[in-house]
C-alpha cells in the first residue's frame, strides 16, 4: 500500500525508538514484550499502511471477526477484492507444517489462525457475465469454478505465492517438493510469529519488485513492521523463529540496496546462533528441531563468510569456527548437499580466514613476514581440501552432485587467486591463470542447474581478470543469464562493476602500451647502422607479455601480470614466477584496478551470494 501523498516514506535502516539496530536489541535487557505489555504502538491499520499481525495478536481477540480498524481499513478498497461478510464457507483442512504443497495449493488458512486476513477473495464477475440471463457468479457454481478471483498486488494470497514459486528457489540449490527447508521448515514458523512472517513478505517483495516496483514499497514497510516485532517481542519468540526473522532481514537489505551486505542483521543472527547452540548442548533437539537448527547454522556460516568478503568493518572474528565446529560433535552427519554451500560446507571456513586476512592486508601498506606465513597456511589448506566422497542425490531433476561439485571447485580456485591478490608474495599461478581455473570450472555448469544461484562470488573474482573480448563476451552473457534467472539487483550491480574493472585496465594497459612504444623509437634511433624503415617500425606490443622472465616466456599472462618496466625491450621478470611473487600493486586489493577498490570508491559492499 502506498503512503499517503506528501508523506515521504521513512528510512526503513534508520534507527530510533522503535527500530533500533539488530545488534542493540538482541543486547538490550529491558526488551518490551508484546505479548504482556497493555500499551502497545498505534495501530497501522488506521495509518494507511498495510495491516500487521502484531496488530492482531492481542490477549482476547477474536480472530474470526474483524477489528473496528480493520473495518476502516478494509473501506478503502472495493468490495470485489474481498470475500462476501455473508458467503459461509466450508472449514479448510487443518495445516499440516509437514505438507509443503498445502501452504501453498491451499490459500484457505487455519481458522484459528488469522482466518478473516488471509481469506481468499471472492471472483470478480465480468460484464458478459453479468448481463446475460441474470446469473452471477455469486448464484451460479458453474460460473464461480471458472472465474478466476482478482487479487490485490499486496494482496497475502500473491505474496505467498510469489514465495513459494520464485522466491525459494533462489535460496537453495535443491528445490524438490519436500527438500527446499525455507518451505519445509521456516514458513511454519511464519504462522504464529509476526515478525518473521513480515520478514518472508519483506524479501518476497524486494525480490519481486524488479519487474513491479510498486512491491518496493510494500517491502520496505513489511520490514519496518518486522524489525519493530522484533524488536518488541524477541523475549518471547523462539531462538529458530528469532534466527531465521534477522537472516531473512539480511537477505531484504541486500535485495532492496543491491549494495549493502546486511552485516548488521548477520551480526544480530550470530548471538541468536550462539545461544541455540548452547541450549542443544544442554537439551539436544532432535527431528525437524535439529533439521531446523542446521540449516539455520549453515545459512548464517555462509552469509557471514560471503559478507566478510566485501564488507570493510573491522571485525575479524572467527566465530563461523566456532559454529562449524559445533556441527562435528553433536550433530549427527548427513551427506546432504546444503542448501546454500552444497558440496563446500567445509570449504566456507578457510573462505572466511582468506576473508580475514584480505580485511587485514587491505589496512596496511605492506605483508609482514606474519601475514605471509599465514597466507601460506591458507593456501595449503587450499590445495588439500576435498569434498565430502557421498551426497544423497537431490529430488530437484536440476540439482545434481556434479555441479554443486564443480561449483565447490570454482570457490576454491577463486579463493586462491583471492588469496595471491591479497598476498603475492607466496609461490602461486599468475592470476590469469588462477582465473582460467574458475571459468572453466563455471563453464561446466550449465545455467539451467540450480547450482548457478551460487556463482556469484567466483565469476566476479574471475571475470573481472577477463582480458579478451571473448572471454569478456561469456562472463558478460553468464552474469546478464544469471540476472533473467534469479531477478535480483546483486547481479546488475555486479556487471557494473565487472564492466569498471574491464574499462580500468583497459585505460592502464594503453597507457602501458604508450610508454613502451615511445621508449622503443627512442632506443631504435640510437642504433648504429639503423635504416629508416627499423626505425620507424611500428609493430604492436603486446604489453603483458613485455614483464616475462629473465629466461623463460609464459604461454598465458593476463592483464594482471604487469611490473612496471625497467629497460626496453629488456626481457623482464614474470609478475608471479613462482619463488618471487612480483606484482604490480595496482592490481592487488590494494590497488584501484581490482573490484574490491571500484566498491570503494563507489561506496558499495554488494553481497556476493
Amino acid at each position: 500500500m502506498l503512503p499517503p501523498d506528501g508523506m515521504p516514506m521513512p528510512d526503513p535502516f534508520e534507527q530510533n525508538g522503535s527500530t533500533a539496530s539488530t545488534t542493540s536489541m538482541f543486547n538490550d535487557a529491558e526488551t518490551v514484550d508484546t505479548m504482556q505489555s497493555t500499551n502497545t504502538a498505534p495501530s497501522s491499520l488506521s495509518s494507511g499502511r498495510s495491516p500487521r499481525l502484531v496488530d492482531l495478536l492481542l490477549p482476547g481477540t477474536d480472530l474470526n471477526a474483524p477489528s473496528p480498524e480493520y473495518l476502516s481499513w478494509r473501506a478503502q478498497y472495493p468490495d470485489s477484492l474481498y470475500q462476501p461478510p455473508g458467503l459461509d464457507l466450508p472449514p479448510p483442512d487443518p495445516m499440516d507444517e509437514d505438507g509443503v504443497e498445502d501452504i501453498i495449493r491451499d490459500p484457505v488458512i487455519n481458522p484459528d489462525h488469522e482466518a478473516w486476513v488471509m481469506r481468499l477473495p471472492s471472483p470478480v464477475p465480468s460484464e458478459s457475465s453479468s448481463s446475460s440471463g441474470g446469473a452471477t457468479p455469486r448464484s451460479d457454481p458453474f460460473n464461480m469454478l471458472l472465474r478466476e478471483p482478482s487479487l490485490a498486488m499486496d494482496s497475502p494470497e500473491l505474496m505467498t505465492w510469489r514465495f513459494d514459486q520464485q522466491t525459494c528457489g533462489i535460496l537453495s540449490v535443491k528445490d524438490g517438493p519436500t527438500e527446499n527447508p525455507w518451505r519445509t521448515l521456516i514458513w511454519p514458523l511464519a504462522k504464529d510469529s509476526p515478525a518473521l512472517y513480515h520478514a518472508i513478505a519483506s524479501m518476497t517483495n524486494f525480490h519481486t519488485s524488479k519487474h513491479e516496483p510498486q512491491l518496493r514499497v510494500q517491502g520496505i514497510e513489511h520490514m519496518r513492521t518486522s524489525i519493530e516485532a522484533l524488536a518488541t517481542g524477541i523475549q518471547n519468540m523462539r531462538v529458530d523463529t528469532a534466527i531465521a526473522t534477522t537472516l531473512a532481514l539480511a537477505f531484504s537489505e541486500t535485495w532492496d540496496q543491491h549494495t549493502s551486505t546486511g552485516i548488521d542483521h548477520i551480526k544480530g543472527a550470530k548471538i541468536l546462533v550462539h545461544q541455540a547452540l548452547i541450549r542443544h548442548q544442554r537439551s539436544p533437539l532432535h527431528g525437524d528441531e535439529l533439521a531446523r537448527l542446521k540449516f539455520l547454522c549453515n545459512t548464517w556460516v555462509y552469509m557471514d563468510v560471503i559478507a566478510r568478503l566485501t564488507s570493510v568493518d573491522d571485525d575479524e572474528s572467527n566465530d563461523f569456527d566456532a559454529v562449524a565446529s559445533m556441527f562435528a560433535g553433536p550433530f549427527e552427519y548427513e551427506a546432504q548437499l546444503d542448501p546454500l554451500m552444497g558440496c563446500a560446507s567445509t570449504l566456507f571456513p578457510i573462505i572466511g580466514h582468506v576473508a580475514n586476512l584480505v580485511r587485514r592486508v587491505r589496512r596496511s601498506e605492506s605483508n609482514s613476514p606474519a601475514v605471509i606465513s599465514q597466507a601460506m597456511d591458507l593456501k595449503t589448506q587450499l590445495e588439500d581440501w576435498v569434498p565430502q566422497a557421498f551426497f544423497e542425490v537431490p529430488e530437484d531433476p536440476t540439482s545434481q552432485i556434479q555441479h554443486s561439485l564443480q561449483t565447490a571447485e570454482a570457490y576454491r580456485w577463486a579463493t586462491l587467486l583471492y588469496l595471491h591478490q591479497a598476498v603475492p608474495e607466496i609461490p602461486s599461478l599468475s592470476s590469469a591463470e588462477l582465473a582460467k581455473k574458475v571459468l572453466i570450472y563455471l563453464a561446466t555448469v550449465p545455467l539451467s542447474s540450480r547450482a548457478v544461484i551460487v556463482h556469484i562470488y567466483p565469476l566476479m573474482a574471475a571475470g573481472c581478470e577477463a582480458a579478451t573480448d571473448e572471454d569478456r563476451q561469456w562472463v558478460r552473457q553468464r552474469w546478464e543469464s544469471m540476472s533473467t534467472r534469479m531477478v535480483i539487483g546483486i547481479i546488475d550491480r555486479c556487471l557494473d562493476i565487472t564492466k569498471e574493472v574491464w574499462a580500468r585496465r583497459d585505460t592502464y594497459a594503453a597507457r602501458i602500451r604508450g610508454k613502451v612504444k615511445v621508449a622503443t623509437k627512442s632506443s631504435n634511433s640510437h642504433k648504429r647502422g639503423a635504416s629508416p624503415n627499423e626505425e620507424m617500425s611500428d609493430e604492436p606490443v603486446r604489453w603483458n607479455e613485455c614483464f616475462v622472465g629473465a629466461n623463460k616466456r609464459r604461454a598465458t599472462i593476463g592483464p594482471f601480470d604487469i611490473p612496471r618496466p625497467t629497460t626496453v625491450r629488456e626481457q623482464r621478470r614474470g609478475s608471479t614466477d613462482f619463488g618471487t611473487g612480483v606484482v604490480d600493486r595496482e592490481f592487488t586489493v590494494r590497488g584501484r584496478l581490482h573490484w574490491l577498490s571500484v566498491m570503494k570508491d563507489w561506496g558499495w559492499e554488494v553481497l556476493l551470494g
